[in-house]
């Protein structure tokens, strides 16, 4: 196994593409911390983990609390002596649709909606850096891997695209930095992965009489989900484990000579 012994943190890894990540490390090996405010949602997954014949910790908290980032950190290392890998997972976008919406898309973007989408894409991912970097220094290794999405590669005036992309900058940036203390920083930028986020999108699209949704039932909202995301030119649908393969590659010793690098895991669909 590529990560026996390794003790990992994933944030937000109770469900979607998190949980996809917390399985791969488990069975590659690692044990998991997985931090997330879905308390029950996290229990169960640690339960997943240990099914798995690895230990794991779940933590009930709010990832966008520095301070509370930095319990989870102490708490990893009171329970396993030390940490080697943080995947920066937690993020999401606005989901309330505006269907009143009369003048362009940025312009009416709402002062909350763009707080909301960095809280969750950036500053929780700045908070849990910042608080495993000096333990990485000291022990004079680390591994870090942002979740960003390809969204940060395609330019768009939205907060979700506007945080990926800042994402993708604090990663190439802290690598720079880091190299010296033999800390490896890399994204991965996800494609469309239907996840219980996609369903609650839909739902609160057809709650706001969006046209392009009505009608759909709950069986056909992953079919309507994926064909939106055909444009990919593997033309099959991605998952979370997708993901989770994709980390544990650039968290091994497969990639110790890899760092600031954006990983694309979309079906070619920026191409």
């Amino acid at each position: 196994m590529k990560l026996e012994g390794k003790v990992a943190i994933v944030t937000g890894g109770a469900a979607g593409i998190g949980l996809g990540i917390v399985l791969c490390l488990a069975e590659e090996g690692a044990d998991v911390v997985i931090g997330d405010i879905n308390g029950d949602a996290a229990r169960k997954a640690a339960s997943d983990v240990e099914k798995l014949g690895r230990k794991a910790l779940a933590i009930e908290t709010d990832l966008t609390d520095k301070k509370k980032v930095a319990q989870v950190v102490q708490q990893t290392i009171d329970t396993f002596g030390k940490i080697d890998i943080v995947v920066n997972n937690v993020g999401g976008n606005w989901v309330k649709a505006r269907a009143d919406r009369t003048s362009p898309e940025f312009t009416a973007q709402e002062e909350a909606e763009w707080d909301e989408t960095f809280q969750l894409n950036m500053k929780s991912h700045v908070f849990m850096s910042q608080a495993v970097i000096p333990y990485f220094i000291e022990q004079k290794s680390g591994k870090i891997v942002n979740i960003s999405s390809i969204a940060g590669q395609k330019p768009a005036a939205t907060p979700y695209s506007v945080c990926k992309a800042g994402d993708i900058a604090l990663t190439k940036a802290l690598a720079k930095e880091l190299a010296e203390h033999n800390i490896n920083v890399n994204c991965v930028c996800p494609g469309g992965v239907y996840t219980a986020f996609h369903e609650n999108m839909i739902i609160e699209r057809i709650k706001y009489k969006d046209p392009s949704v009505m009608g759909l039932k709950p069986s056909e909202y992953r079919e309507y989900f994926e064909k939106r995301a055909a444009g990919r030119l593997l033309k099959r649908a991605q998952t979370a484990e997708d993901m989770g393969r994709a980390v544990v590659f650039l968290v091994s010793e497969d990639a110790k000579n890899i760092t600031g690098e954006i990983l694309s895991v979309s079906g070619g669909s920026l191409l």
